[in-house]
């Protein structure tokens, strides 16, 4: 490719890197809309369940670094599938990451109308939700194509606001219930070996995005430092706040009614049980800032896992161009804002409710990221064997991804969840068998 329609090499720091991938996993979304149903899936053992997940993801972290730590480029996921794996599987992978990351960002689409009406409806107004989706999509674009590092500045600014509220009424919470610990959560009281299992496979979508990070790999400053750095502080980062806040929500909700697994927005329940109802209007502010976050972080992402599939000839080449002042992927960036905001729009259309369409895009999109880190892990052993520095503690860490990868997936499909969850899983099953075909039809792209 020509110097002029590269990507800006050396635009992002670590922190900044970090700053995309955080505000890719979008930590306030947890305990804002996740939470009641983890409790729901494993009830007291939330906590543990997001320990489990924690460690599973730091296993595939682990593998995904044996290639980061080695080449980095845009899109970097997508490439480590294909050298490893062979195009065929490199394709399937692109594919999954494609829908792994509209899906993500399409859930913000529904979660920004809710934060927004929350707010609106302290005031008695309200705000159409269409209006708050396109918005939403413009702003996205304009920072998008600008600039990447103005982009990571203003997650991380955002989310760093919405982290930052949440862990003061965290804190009021710890406070009010003084040194002691809630024996039920430790003793896992009504939890169950099937509970908890099904709230890993819940914890998978508050996690996903840790590897957003090596999607960066042509802007990031010294990217083979700076990349896996990125990946495992950011894993790091999540459990310890996913398994703070959900003790927290079920010690302070304890005994509430209605009980945490019924509530549409338990912070601010929270807040009033805490006697920091002040604290409502933050938290809702905080949300919006989070979910824009996530978005932008989406849009950003899934617009360079599609710039080397167009390069390949898998998507349509238009979309590997670069924009020739600011050197951004702006044609795959207006894509992937436009597919995003389409399913926003036709989910309204179909009077999905807000928090269902941010539920049902996030387990959309666990699929394909649970399918992405099984390719990855399966990958990663087979790369350091043909470099000859494959190790006993390689091959045991691949191993152990797989077995909770593949038992988390088994989840999603037994036993059946209610409808119209149940047929998800055979929906992504169906659109990578039509990217099977496509690919059969596309120039083969270069191992």
């Amino acid at each position: 490719m020509d110097e002029k329609n590269r990507l800006r090499a050396g635009s992002l720091s670590f922190v900044e890197v970090l700053a995309a991938s955080v505000a890719l996993i979008g930590l306030s979304m947890t305990p804002v809309l996740i939470a009641p149903y983890m409790f729901g899936a494993a009830g007291n053992g939330s906590w543990l369940a997001y320990v489990f997940a924690a460690v599973m993801l730091l296993l595939v972290a682990v593998n995904l670094n044996h290639f980061a730590k080695r080449g980095t480029g845009a899109g970097s996921m997508f490439l480590y599938a294909a050298q490893e794996l062979g195009p065929m599987f490199g394709t399937l992978a692109g594919w999954s990451l494609v829908w792994a990351y509209v899906f993500v960002g399409a859930s913000q689409f529904g979660a920004q109308p809710l934060f927004i009406g929350q707010i609106a409806g302290i005031f008695g107004g309200s705000v159409p939700a269409l209006l708050v989706m396109a918005v939403l999509a413009a702003i996205c674009w304009v920072l998008a194509v600008r600039d990447i590092a103005l982009s990571t500045i203003v997650m991380l600014v955002l989310e760093s606001i919405s982290v930052a509220i949440i862990c003061l009424l965290v804190g009021i919470v710890l406070t009010k219930a003084g040194p002691h610990v809630d024996l039920a959560q430790l003793h896992l009281a009504g939890a169950s070996h099937a509970s908890i299992g099904l709230g890993i496979a819940t914890a998978i979508f508050s996690f996903v995005g840790f590897e957003s990070a090596t999607a960066f790999g042509g802007e990031a400053r010294d990217a083979l430092r700076t990349i896996p750095r990125a990946v495992i502080w950011s894993v790091l980062i999540a459990g310890a706040f996913f398994v703070l806040t959900i003790y927290a929500e079920i010690l302070g909700l304890r005994g509430d009614k209605p009980p945490l697994d019924q509530l549409s927005a338990p912070l601010w329940t929270l807040a009033d049980v805490v006697q920091a109802g002040y604290l409502r209007i933050p938290i809702a502010i905080g949300a919006i800032c989070s979910s824009f976050s996530v978005a932008l972080a989406c849009v950003n992402t899934g617009a360079r896992i599609m710039l080397p599939m167009a390069e390949q000839g898998l998507l349509p080449r238009a979309l590997a161009a670069v924009h020739p002042r600011f050197r951004t992927p702006h044609v795959a960036l207006a894509w992937t804002i436009a597919i995003m905001l389409a399913i926003g729009i036709a989910m309204w259309l179909l009077r999905v409710a807000p928090i269902d369409i941010f539920n049902y895009c996030g387990t959309l999109s666990s699929l394909s990221f649970i399918a992405v880190y099984l390719l990855i892990s399966i990958a990663a052993p087979r790369y350091l064997r043909r470099i000859g520095e494959l190790r006993a503690i390689d091959a045991v860490i691949a191993i152990l991804s797989w077995l909770f990868l593949l038992a988390t997936a088994v989840t999603l499909f037994y036993p059946p969840s209610p409808p119209p969850t149940n047929d998800f899983p055979y929906a992504f099953v169906l659109y990578l068998l039509v990217g099977s075909a496509l690919y059969a039809f596309a120039r083969k792209p270069e191992a």
